[in-house]
């Protein structure tokens, strides 16, 4: 591909910012870095009560020299969906990228997936693979696959599926009537979306495209959030031939989490789920026997 803004689609940038001081810098640093040169970027501070709006600020100049186009908006809270269209009503790229303000890319990352989105036009958003940093930026390991995917395997939670390493057809996005600000998991259900009903596909590939930062914070809180959000997400798909399955693929994984600290909660669900015949294929069930055997 000839890298110049004649030749190269536009490519949309989105950082939602929130209470991120600390590493909303190296963020959007590593999209002025990026060996990709068509981008617009847009920045919006969703109501941060930390300096990272004082920070972006600082690379204004920068990022108005760097960027084929640059909006940066400070605004009261909204929460990630709710930015994420508001960052859409401004777009004007063939491709659309989202970037957690604590996330980071490698410089070639839009290069390498906007080569493969223009060569295989029935791919609808593609994603890199991620290495794992701690919040010291410290590499902690990797998440590396590859492969093709539809609706039933994203619907079915057999794919993983990097946000930070994506890339999505901006008119796609908006097709599918872009965010739902009603769910907190608003990438699985928008992978679905874009999916659905139709021949398109989403493509992982095995270039480590992004960082993707861990925090010290996963907490059985967080895991309650996380299975409420994906529930109230399945929901929209009862008449799917495979909801049932679905809805038993996401109580073993509630299962696999209870099971390393809240077991008798952990115990009322097993016996649940050893009634349903759905579970034995499971592999997280399995998992969730042996934490809770083992781990104490």
């Amino acid at each position: 591909m000839n890298n110049d803004h004649a030749s190269s689609p536009l490519v949309t940038m989105c950082v939602p910012v929130y209470n991120h001081e600390h590493f909303v810098v190296d963020s959007v640093r590593s999209i002025i870095e990026q060996t990709y040169q068509n981008i617009e970027l847009i920045i919006i501070d969703d109501g941060s009560t930390d300096r990272s709006a004082e920070k972006v600020a600082s690379l204004i100049d920068e990022c108005e020299a760097r960027f084929t186009r640059f909006r940066f908006v400070s605004r009261p809270n909204k929460g990630l969906s709710g930015t994420l269209n508001d960052a859409l009503q401004w777009a004007t790229g063939t491709f659309f990228s989202a970037l957690a303000s604590d996330d980071i890319l490698y410089p070639t990352k839009t290069e390498v997936l906007v080569k493969h989105m223009m060569e295989n036009p029935k791919c609808v958003a593609s994603f890199g693979s991620v290495s794992l940093i701690d919040d010291q930026g410290i590499e902690r390991g990797f998440r590396k696959s590859a492969g093709k995917h539809k609706f039933d395997e994203i619907f079915l939670l057999k794919t993983e599926l990097p946000a930070p390493a994506s890339m999505v057809v901006l008119q796609a996005i908006i097709e599918a009537g872009s965010y739902n600000p009603e769910v907190k998991i608003e990438d699985w259900d928008m992978w679905m979306r874009l999916t659905i009903g139709n021949d398109k596909f989403v493509e992982v590939l095995p270039d480590l495209l992004a960082k993707y930062r861990m925090h010290p914070a996963n907490t059985m809180k967080q895991h309650d959030l996380v299975h409420d959000g994906l529930l109230l997400i399945v929901k929209q798909h009862k008449t799917h031939p495979l909801y049932n399955r679905v809805l038993c693929i996401l109580n073993c994984v509630r299962f696999r989490n209870l099971a390393t600290g809240r077991k008798k909660e952990a115990l009322g669900l097993l016996a649940k789920l050893l009634m349903n015949p759905d579970s034995y294929r499971e592999p997280r069930l399995y998992q969730g026997v042996l934490y809770l055997l083992l781990k104490w």
